[in-house]
């Protein structure tokens, strides 16, 4: 029978539906790993644009080869280098930073200063 059944996900509505090739190469991911590359290097070198499908394709091959692999800068953002969203917010991971022998606290408050292109955080004393 040529017909299809009732359970088919083809859309004939006269667009052309896009089909999304996976491009999940475990052997090639898996020597990329073992050469101790960084996130960033294996998503150039196997054209992944977004960090979730690369953390996709380790899971899998982590569950096909029962070896745990771990890439570097996968799974931890990097707080050294905060970045500004959308609404204007700046959020830093003060625990990220060595403070040296400053103390900071909950609720702790800060002046805010920009000079010479930097921005200036003064802790403000009780």
């Amino acid at each position: 029978m040529g017909a299809k059944n009732g359970n088919s996900t083809d859309v004939s509505d006269g667009k052309a539906k896009k089909k999304i090739e996976s491009k999940y190469d475990p052997k090639t991911l898996r020597s990329l790993v073992k050469e101790g590359l960084d996130a960033p290097a294996i998503m150039e070198r196997m054209s992944i644009k977004h960090k979730q499908t690369l953390k996709q394709y380790l899971l899998k091959l982590i569950s096909t080869d029962r070896v745990l692999y771990d890439v570097k800068g996968l799974y931890l953002k990097d707080s050294k280098r905060p970045k500004v969203n959308q609404q204007g917010i700046l959020r830093i991971n003060l625990k990220a930073h060595d403070l040296g022998d400053l103390e900071i606290n909950e609720n702790d408050e800060f002046s805010v200063e920009v000079s010479e292109g930097k921005i200036i955080l003064t802790k403000i004393l009780p």
